[in-house]
C-alpha cells in the first residue's frame, strides 16, 4: 500500500496542474494578506479604544437579545460575548488586535474553500483520467488488489488536501507576523460560567479543523462520481453544484423534517461554533453521524463500481 501511496504521490506533482494550484494558493494567500491590511488600516482610522468598543458590543449583543429573533446557540453567544466584555472592562484586559498575526490567521480560514475546489477538481480526475488514457489497463495489470489502488488514489486526494491546509495556516502565520506582529491582548472564551484564557491560535487550528468536514465530503463525493461514471467534469460540475448551491436548497426544503437527514446542511461543522444554522436542531454529533454514513455509503459505491468493472475493452 506504501508504494501505492508513493506512486500516485509522485505521479499527482508530475502534472503541472497540481504546481499550477499551489502558485494559486501561494499568490491567493498574499493578494489577501494586502486587501487585510488596506482594510485594517481604514478600520483603525475610524476605531475608538478598545474600553469604548467593548461597551459598544455590550449594548450590540443587548439590543440583539431583546429582538428575541436568535437561536438557542446564537442568544449564548451573545450572553457570553456580553460577559467577556464585562469582564475585560472590570479587571482592565486588553482583547487581541484586529491587526495582529492572530487575528490574521483566524480571518484566513476563508482561503480553505480554495483547496477544497482543488482537491475536487483532483478527486474527479485521479480516477477517470486513468480510463481517459488507457493507462488504467498498465495500472491494473500489476498483482495487487484493486480496491488497495482505489484507497491510495483516495488518500492520496486527502493527504494533498491536508498538506495544502497546514501549508496555508503556516504561511498565513508567517504573513500575519510580518505585516502584524503579535498582539499582547488576551483572547478570553466563557466555560461553564467563568471566562478564561484561550489561545487565539489554537482555535484557528480548530476552526480549519471543522472547515474539513465539508471538504472532506466535497472529495469523497468527486471521487464516487469520477469513478462510477468516468468523467472528471461532471464530478467537478456536479460537487461544486452543490457547494455553491447547497445553502439555497437547504433554504427550500428546510420546512421539511427530512432535509436533516441529507448531507449537505451538515457539512458545514463551523455552525456549532459560529451559532449561524440554516436547520434548526442540529448537533455536532448527529452531524458528525450523518458525514459518516453519506461517506460510507459513497465509498461503497465508488470501490464496488471499480472492483467489478470491466476493463478489458
Amino acid at each position: 500500500m506504501l508504494k501505492l501511496l508513493q506512486n500516485e504521490w509522485m505521479k499527482l506533482w508530475h502534472k503541472k496542474g497540481t504546481w499550477v494550484m499551489l502558485i494559486i494558493l501561494v499568490l491567493s494567500i498574499l493578494t489577501m494578506a494586502g486587501i487585510h491590511k488596506w482594510a485594517n488600516n481604514n478600520e483603525m482610522e475610524n476605531k475608538g479604544d478598545w474600553k469604548t468598543v467593548e461597551q459598544q458590543s455590550i449594548k450590540q449583543q443587548q439590543s440583539m437579545i431583546k429582538g428575541g429573533d436568535l437561536s438557542k446557540k446564537q442568544l449564548q453567544n451573545a450572553e457570553d460575548s456580553i460577559q467577556i466584555s464585562e469582564y475585560r472592562l472590570k479587571n482592565n484586559v486588553q482583547p487581541i488586535d484586529t491587526g495582529s498575526a492572530q487575528s490574521y490567521v483566524e480571518d484566513s480560514s476563508m482561503l480553505l474553500s480554495l483547496i477544497s475546489l482543488f482537491a475536487t477538481i483532483i478527486a474527479a480526475g485521479i480516477v477517470s483520467s486513468e480510463f481517459a488514457t488507457g493507462t488504467i489497463k498498465m495500472l491494473l495489470t500489476r498483482p495487487v488488489n484493486r480496491a488497495k489502488i482505489l484507497t491510495s488514489k483516495l488518500l492520496t486526494v486527502i493527504i494533498f488536501a491536508i498538506s495544502m491546509a497546514i501549508l496555508t495556516w503556516i504561511l498565513n502565520l508567517i504573513v500575519g507576523t510580518v505585516l502584524y506582529g503579535f498582539s499582547s491582548g488576551t483572547n478570553l472564551i466563557v466555560e461553564g460560567n467563568k471566562v478564561v484564557e484561550s489561545s487565539l491560535l489554537a482555535h484557528s487550528m480548530y476552526m480549519y479543523l471543522l472547515t474539513f468536514g465539508d471538504i472532506l465530503m466535497s472529495i469523497v463525493f468527486a471521487f464516487m462520481i469520477g469513478s462510477i461514471f468516468r468523467s472528471s467534469s461532471l464530478a467537478i460540475g456536479l460537487t461544486l453544484f452543490i457547494s455553491f448551491m447547497g445553502s439555497s436548497i437547504v433554504v427550500f426544503l428546510s420546512k421539511y423534517e427530512f432535509v436533516k437527514y441529507l448531507w449537505i446542511p451538515n457539512t458545514d461543522l463551523t455552525q456549532f461554533e459560529t451559532g449561524y444554522s440554516i436547520v434548526e436542531g442540529l448537533t455536532m454529533p448527529f452531524s458528525l453521524t450523518i458525514l459518516a454514513i453519506y461517506a460510507v455509503l459513497f465509498l461503497l459505491a465508488s470501490f464496488i463500481s471499480f472492483v467489478k468493472r470491466d476493463v478489458t475493452a
